[in-house]
């Protein structure tokens, strides 16, 4: 993760590890449970969508922290920006839109005419492409389905330039509301879904299909409030780094409060409300724990800045895009290996999932970032310059 000088963010990159894996073990883990594990344990496996909240939360602080300045003005141009992220998050998002091209043609054309399937698959193939997949209900799971993240984070990418420069009035008492603001704007839609029921009456959980249902957990904008609420906590870290009369404080009351209430609340995933877990109710203990980890964390920030776990969050995208071509590989290898037992499958994938997030960070992200970034930079360059601003005082 880039940093700025003199500080370190290795702990977040760290609990991106623990994130992905959350993700990972709610899609495959949660039947190794079923029978002897207590509920809350159960239920804290079963809650693991509710990580993909934490990762927008933590985009909003990294990207504020990286780009913004005290003003909460952009330093970097709109399309160097651009041109980085995209450099970031597309080589590895095609490579495994490429990986999953066979099980979502097969599983097509098993329940579609020809025409119909090469209908479908072209309209899906090329709305995942140009990562526009998350704004079609239909489309979001399509192809590759944990790349619908992908797309709401392309929107926000698109976003954040022009918010860069509409922060430079959030502070003191205005930020505070702000942050509170996001919060309950994030908290609406679920709220107003659980009242309102537009899918009908019936059981919310994870399982649970619907327009409405499929609109609130993917559209972009109403995810975007907890990726504001990351942004703004950046711009809070980044005038507190700045002001070297105040002693560094520590972080590690807030990341261990922070840990536990977003645990507290997986545990209890089976009692809230779908849609309010899903969306934004753990954003502020998200908040906490990000904060305090950027802060230092204390002992819990010390272990995920242990270099083994920092490696494995530098593969954690690719370990959450890899999941589901990696688990139909799997189910393939099922035709000829035993593997009915859940604990036997989650086995196989994870020790296929992991040393393959690690290769591909190392072989196809990390190189081509730079090739990407080569390749874009002719229109980088034609792009009007960013003025110099004169800091005050200077």
């Amino acid at each position: 993760m880039k940093q700025k000088t003199g500080a370190s963010l290795d702990a977040l990159t760290g609990l991106r590890f623990l994130a992905a894996l959350h993700v990972v073990l709610f899609h495959f883990g949660t039947p190794c449970l079923t029978g002897w594990a207590p509920e809350w344990m159960v239920h804290i496996v079963a809650s693991g969508y509710a990580s993909v909240g934490v990762f927008f939360l933590l985009s909003g602080f990294v990207l504020a922290y990286n780009y913004v300045d005290t003003e909460g003005r952009m330093q970097t141009p709109s399309r160097s920006f651009w041109s980085a992220r995209l450099a970031r998050v597309y080589p590895v998002f095609l490579l495994t839109f490429l990986l999953s091209a066979a099980p979502t043609m097969g599983r097509s054309l098993a329940v579609n005419s020809l025409p119909v399937a090469a209908a479908k698959l072209g309209t899906a193939a090329f709305s995942t492409l140009a990562l526009l997949q998350a704004w079609v209900p239909k489309l979001a799971l399509y192809w590759n389905p944990p790349g619908w993240s992908v797309s709401v984070e392309a929107f926000f990418y698109a976003l954040f330039p022009s918010l860069g420069r509409r922060l430079e009035g959030f502070k003191g008492a205005r930020m505070k509301v702000a942050l509170v603001g996001v919060w309950a704007l994030g908290l609406l839609p679920p709220v107003l879904y659980v009242v309102l029921r537009p899918d009908g009456p019936g059981a919310l959980d994870a399982a649970s299909e619907g327009f409405w249902l499929a609109v609130l957990k993917f559209n972009p904008l109403l995810r975007l409030p907890e990726f504001l609420m990351g942004v703004l906590l950046g711009l809070v870290f980044v005038r507190e780094r700045s002001n070297t009369v105040a002693p560094a404080r520590s972080g590690a009351v807030m990341a261990v409060a922070g840990a536990a209430l977003l645990v507290v609340g997986f545990s209890q995933g089976g009692r809230i409300p779908y849609p309010l877990m899903h969306n934004a109710l753990l954003a502020p203990a998200s908040a906490l724990l990000v904060y305090g980890l950027a802060r230092g964390g204390g002992a819990l920030g010390a272990v995920l800045a242990r270099p083994w776990l920092v490696h494995l969050g530098g593969a954690s995208y690719a370990l959450y895009l890899l999941q589901y071509p990696i688990s139909e590989f799997v189910h393939w290898l099922e035709t000829r290996v035993d593997l009915t037992s859940p604990w036997r499958f989650l086995a196989v994938l994870m020790v296929l999932l992991v040393p393959a997030s690690l290769a591909m960070h190392r072989w196809v992200e990390t190189p081509w970032r730079s090739r990407v970034k080569r390749g874009l930079q002719p229109w980088v360059d034609g792009g009007a310059p960013v003025p110099a601003r004169v800091a005050p005082g200077a």
